[in-house]
């Protein structure tokens, strides 16, 4: 199975992929770990590192662009090495670059995901547990959650990280959505059915990448994803 995890800047998608990696490989998969970000060093060891082929401060001199120009750039010359990433493991964690924009809205980024993906591949869309504290926060994580998942045309799941710091009651938070006045209430009321379309509907899955917890259920949530007696299918 290839998993992409994905989420904004700062959320934890490295240190997830380090230590659910850990976990995966202490349970007797054969697990890969893929950093996919060309502007940062991995914090693990990487089986496969886009570094190796295209680095963004190189290409910031090369082009003589800025950082966000340069990462697009990146994204561009990226696609020449998908092919090299279409490997194969019980699980292939791909970290993904923290300016989720690449894969989002790029059209490079999108064709390097279809290139890489097949009938097994899957997202882990990471949102923070202190940005999800506030029915506001949550449901625009949410509305992102969807949006990647129409864009890269793959199946995802909804995961809560840095649950140490900060422990969400999210059906509570939610439930909120009623007490907010004005055109803030009216607007939050319409999108609140973005709900259901997240696997929070079916599961709330916190995860904790300091404490190693959550991992379980994870693993659970990801094998129910491709499997007909699951409750996620």
């Amino acid at each position: 199975m290839k998993v992409l995890i994905i989420g904004p800047a700062g959320s934890g998608k490295s240190t997830l992929v380090k230590e659910f990696g850990a976990f995966l490989k202490s349970s007797s998969y054969d697990t890969k770990l893929v950093n996919l970000d060309p502007a940062s060093e991995p914090i693990y060891d990487a089986d496969l590192d886009v570094r190796k082929f295209v680095r963004t401060e190189e290409i910031m001199k090369k082009f003589s662009l800025g950082i966000n120009g340069a990462l697009l750039k990146s994204m561009d010359e990226m696609l020449e090495f998908a092919d090299l990433f279409r490997i194969s493991a019980d699980f292939v964690l791909y970290d993904t670059p923290g300016q989720m924009e690449l894969f989002i809205y790029s059209p490079s980024g999108i064709e390097f995901v279809k290139r890489i993906s097949d009938k097994f591949t899957a997202g882990v869309f990471i949102l923070d547990s202190a940005m999800v504290s506030s029915p506001e926060n949550l449901i625009s994580g949410l509305l992102q959650n969807v949006v990647i998942s129409l864009r890269l045309s793959i199946p995802m799941l909804t995961v809560i990280s840095k649950c140490d710091l900060m422990d969400v009651d999210v059906k509570k938070v939610i439930s909120e959505l009623g007490q907010k006045e004005g055109l803030l209430s009216e607007i939050m009321e319409n999108l609140s059915q973005v709900f259901d379309y997240s696997t929070l509907r079916y599961r709330t899955i916190k995860v904790s990448s300091v404490k190693k917890t959550g991992f379980e259920e994870l693993l659970s949530a990801l094998r129910e994803l491709f499997c007909a007696c699951g409750d996620l299918s």
